[in-house]
């Protein structure tokens, strides 16, 4: 009797669009290698930023045999730490004809990786209506980045053992010089950790038009910085809108 073949799941990790682009592509295994470990299939939370559909031709195989065309539905997602195209293959268009630019949604699927290409096949969508949801989801990430098992992301050339070394012939400190300019962000993002991490010792925090005050720098730019800060895992938002330091 011929064994049944089991086909193994793999599970969705919730994380941000950055840790999928700061991973490690393994072409031979078809899988991320992430902060959160070997990645396949992700869970993230974010905008739709554009929505196209997209008509597939039939093969020549398969030519005169269907008068349909099967249709994808593409995505671009963003989650303020990265964007990806997202698919849905062979859809029904009015299924998802409520799904718009401007809506927050939450996703479920595979990411691929076809030569520099990375996107997302979707599995399940749905939108958010709950903004809580999204604070819930952010402080699940960062909780698992602060207390969670966090893996080393292996070095590309330890993956492709056949390609050649170059970092003797390169100078790495050359690659991020610009006038100063990396130098004079780090310290000003230093500056607002520690305006942060002041307010959190008194056991209050801090919120955004204070802390812009005390730093005096354009929203823009403050709200970069607090990004990073976060992503870094250095401070976070509190459920009431407040900024503290780990």
């Amino acid at each position: 009797m011929e064994r049944i073949k089991r086909f193994k799941r793999n599970p969705a990790v919730q994380c941000w669009i950055k840790h999928i682009f700061e991973g490690q592509y393994d072409e031979s295994e078809k899988f991320f290698y992430t902060i959160f470990g070997h990645v396949k299939r992700v869970r993230i939370i974010g905008t739709i930023i554009n929505k196209r559909e997209q008509l597939i031709q039939p093969s020549e195989v398969d030519m005169g045999l269907s008068e349909e065309l099967d249709s994808n539905l593409r995505f671009d997602l963003d989650d303020s730490t990265g964007m990806i195209r997202a698919t849905i293959r062979n859809m029904i268009p009015e299924k998802f004809k409520t799904f718009n630019k401007g809506d927050i949604v939450e996703v479920m699927g595979s990411v691929k990786k076809y030569g520099d290409y990375i996107s997302l096949w979707i599995e399940i969508i749905r939108k958010v209506d709950d903004p809580n949801l999204i604070l819930l989801r952010n402080a699940e990430i960062v909780n698992k980045i602060k207390h969670g098992e966090i893996h080393e992301i292996p070095e590309f050339n330890d993956i492709n053992n056949n390609i050649e070394d170059f970092s003797d012939e390169i100078d790495v400190n050359t690659l991020f010089e610009s006038e100063g300019v990396a130098s004079e962000h780090d310290e000003i993002k230093e500056k607002v950790y520690l305006i942060v991490e002041e307010y959190s010792a008194r056991g209050d925090g801090i919120n955004f038009e204070t802390l812009k005050k005390e730093v005096g720098i354009p929203d823009h730019k403050l709200r970069n910085m607090v990004k990073d800060l976060i992503l870094e895992s250095r401070i976070y938002e509190s459920d009431n809108d407040n900024f503290e330091a780990f």
